[in-house]
């Protein structure tokens, strides 16, 4: 999901490409700190002594069919705002039907949770005594395309993963091959169902960062199965304990994601280019940054994928005319392009580095398109032919006709 890696010689404008300066939003996140106690007696001469917080246990009954209750400890990150958010933006329509006032998401503090949260419990064993055969959380519509609640669980798992997403960006050397930007989830969900994905595609996210995307993709769709390659050692560690999250909160609302994986590999290895070329059905890779000599390598790759591989990038796959050598480009001759429409609206990003509306290009590899082309050339060059024959047909029978 995020990735990106260097900057382009014919782009010039640092301000829309992924940067040290610009952080992965966040959520507002309170999190429980140990404090420190000071004493202002002149007489006490020793150390600071620390009083550590108290750790507090929340559970979550499941309101899901087949789900499981979740345990979140308060000491974990993020974990006062990850209730928070599963309440806010999941778990509405069940605290109606249990009759239960929700807290002020944005203004209650962490010490409620506990109090809300058991009275929270002991309806939902309530409910359940009393209608056996019913569930509070339908999920019936969770895999249209207006539905969040995947996106949700995503961005609840990396906060949980991850205490200070700003790590992310500063461990990067800015505008280079190496920078750190992310798509959002929104905006993949729109590409996702632009291309129209089968239980028989393969999706690979090229630079996957810590794995957003690859686990929204393992949710969201029936796929056979779903890959992130990242190059780097800090994102693809975050990626690790995220997949570990994200598959601890499906759990809770009993949903099964499709087989995926998070590896820390670069895709110029034997092992990933055969797997591109030979496997692949949907490629996706924020290429914006990319320097010129990834962008070769990148293409070097990309251009044996499989006829009908659909691959998403950032920056356009094909050549400029000064670039092509004698043999022309392969995406210009071999594939079609698209401009795909950004998400996000007026008042936000369909990225995290830039306030302004990325465009994602779909290159879909066709190996049939000069024959087609030449076909098509072929028969409208017939279609005019015969045209002009009735033409000179009608006049000759126009003027016979004058004569008479």
């Amino acid at each position: 999901m995020p990735k990106a890696q260097q900057t382009s010689s014919n782009s010039t404008n640092f301000a829309d490409q992924p940067g040290t300066s610009q952080p992965a939003p966040t959520s507002d996140v309170r999190s429980l700190r140990s404090t420190t106690k000071r004493t202002t007696s002149s007489d006490d001469a020793g150390p600071v002594k620390k009083i550590a917080a108290r750790t507090e246990k929340w559970s979550i009954e499941a309101v899901s069919k087949y789900g499981r209750r979740l345990d979140i400890y308060s000491n974990e990150p993020n974990a006062a705002a990850v209730i928070k958010t599963l309440f806010k933006e999941v778990y509405g329509s069940v605290l109606s039907k249990l009759n239960i006032h929700p807290l002020d998401w944005e203004q209650c503090e962490d010490s409620e949770l506990g109090p809300f949260l058991q009275s929270f419990n002991n309806s939902v064993k309530a409910f359940r005594k009393n209608n056996p055969r019913e569930v509070l959380l339908s999920k019936d519509n969770w895999r249209q395309t207006e539905a969040t609640q995947f996106r949700v669980i995503c961005d609840m798992a990396s906060q949980l993963a991850i205490e200070d997403p700003t790590v992310l960006n500063t461990h990067y050397e800015g505008f280079s091959s190496e920078v750190y930007g992310e798509t959002t989830l929104e905006q993949l969900q729109a590409i996702l169902d632009h291309i129209g994905f089968t239980e028989n595609d393969v999706f690979v996210d090229v630079g996957s960062g810590i794995g957003q995307l690859v686990t929204f993709t393992a949710a969201y769709t029936n796929m056979a199965h779903v890959s992130g390659i990242e190059v780097q050692s800090v994102p693809a560690g975050f990626a690790v304990e995220n997949a570990k999250q994200f598959k601890r909160l499906m759990r809770h609302f009993g949903e099964q994601a499709r087989p995926f994986t998070l590896e820390l590999e670069d895709f110029r290895s034997e092992e990933k280019k055969t797997f591109l070329k030979e496997k692949a059905t949907i490629i996706f890779c924020n290429n914006k940054a990319f320097e010129p000599e990834l962008m070769a390598e990148l293409r070097e790759v990309l251009q044996f994928c499989q006829n009908g591989t659909n691959i998403v990038v950032t920056q356009r796959l094909e050549t400029t005319k000064k670039d092509r050598n004698a043999r022309g480009c392969f995406f210009t001759e071999f594939a079609t392009t698209k401009v795909l429409d950004p998400t996000g609206g007026d008042d936000r990003s369909n990225v995290s580095w830039t306030n302004n509306k990325v465009p994602y290009y779909l290159t879909i590899v066709d190996n049939m398109k000069p024959f087609k082309e030449a076909a098509a050339k072929a028969k409208a060059e017939e279609d005019a032919r015969l045209a002009k024959e009735m033409r000179k047909k009608n006049r000759r029978i126009t003027n016979e006709a004058k004569k008479h």
